[in-house]
């Protein structure tokens, strides 16, 4: 009779367990279901835009004069001088023992590249030297996919890669 009685507890329990994952269950996909029923309603309005800058200078439009094509082929080329600078000339290029401060929050990295391990971030206004690269840097600012990297040291002695983005001349 006692081992009949434990069967009947075991059981219920087991019941009882299943009630509340069966009722959790019921709950879930009714809250779900109660977030899918405002569809109707009117859309919500577009954010605002967001402008990321890249590390690379924006060109600026070239106005060409309009041609009539019979007149196209006695037309001279544009004169070099006429054309815009390139974007790296519109940047800031700094060299190794430049004096820099951080734009905003500056992180400087292990390497240069975003995905690399980021060593610290400063503050708006902290001071930085631009220094050299390693030696199996061949080109030097380092520029990878449109952004330039500066390899810099901070006043607390870190050194790491920046974003040329970032920093800019120090200011007095």
């Amino acid at each position: 009779m006692r081992h009949s009685r434990r069967n009947g507890t075991r059981m219920t329990r087991i019941g009882r367990v299943f009630a509340d994952c069966l009722t959790m269950v019921l709950i879930g996909s009714s809250v779900l279901a109660m977030a899918g029923c405002n569809r109707d309603a009117e859309p919500t309005p577009a954010a605002s835009i967001v402008v990321v800058e890249s590390g690379v200078a924006a060109l600026a439009p070239v106005a060409l004069p309009a041609v009539s094509p019979d007149a196209a082929s006695t037309q001279p080329a544009l004169d070099v001088a006429e054309q815009p600078p390139e974007p790296a000339r519109l940047l800031d290029l700094y060299v190794p023992g430049a004096e820099i401060q951080s734009r905003g929050m500056l992180r400087i990295y292990a390497s240069p590249d975003p995905n690399s391990l980021t060593l610290a971030e400063y503050t708006a206004g902290d001071l930085f030297t631009v220094i050299e690269p390693p030696g199996d840097v061949s080109a030097y600012p380092v520029e990878l996919n449109g952004v330039r990297w500066y390899r810099v040291r901070a006043s607390d002695g870190l050194v790491g890669w920046v974003i040329a983005d970032g920093i800019e001349p120090v200011t007095n």
